[in-house]
């Protein structure tokens, strides 16, 4: 019996939906609140327009980050208001590790909606394609948690760069993690549901 091929495009077009956060997070550093918003917004916009145009649909971060970026928009604009700006890290953490301790609960892992993108359709079936995105999923859970502490506990600029430290260490762990299990390597357990 053949083994499918995991990989249908770039692993890294997975990762997409952190570009906006990425952008934002220098400009709200020197508190451009107004630029900031505007730029989450037209990134978050440019994601979603990207993958509907590849027909690869929107996912949760998608929406959280729309959600967020338009949020701010009115709250910034029209309320004055730069009460979300100044906890955007701490609300979003809290969110995105929220999302993924519901996805293990629901058996749906957080992650899958991002690697679907990247596979090739016959890997979908693949016991393999579970247990990745069970084990990236948990990654991603404990990386959002660790930013939400770090974001808590720090200030100024370590409070905000740390937490984009510990997101790429998380991107990193997460693809050395999922291309080990989807060859068959170490830790793989195809009988895992």
């Amino acid at each position: 019996m053949s083994v499918p091929e995991a990989r249908a495009s770039s692993p890294w077009l997975a990762f997409t939906g952190l570009l906006p956060v990425l952008l934002m997070v220098p400009i709200l550093l020197v508190h451009a609140y107004a630029l900031g918003v505007i730029v989450a917004a037209a990134g978050c916009l440019g994601v979603v327009g990207y993958h509907l145009a590849r027909g690869q649909g929107i996912t949760s971060l998608d929406l959280l980050a729309l959600a967020f970026a338009v949020v701010n928009l009115c709250l910034y604009f029209f309320a004055h208001s730069t009460w979300l700006i100044e906890h955007i890290a701490v609300v979003f953490y809290t969110l995105l590790a929220a999302q993924c301790l519901v996805s293990l609960l629901r058996g749906d892992p957080w992650t899958a909606q991002f690697t679907r993108r990247v596979v090739t359709p016959e890997f979908l079936t693949d016991p393999r394609f579970r247990v990745m995105n069970v084990r990236a999923t948990v990654v991603w859970a404990v990386a959002f948690l660790a930013c939400d502490i770090l974001a808590l506990a720090l200030h100024g600029a370590a409070s905000i760069w740390l937490p984009v430290c510990v997101m790429v260490a998380a991107v990193v762990a997460s693809r050395v993690m999922g291309r080990r299990v989807a060859s068959g390597g170490a830790g793989h357990d195809a009988t895992a549901r």
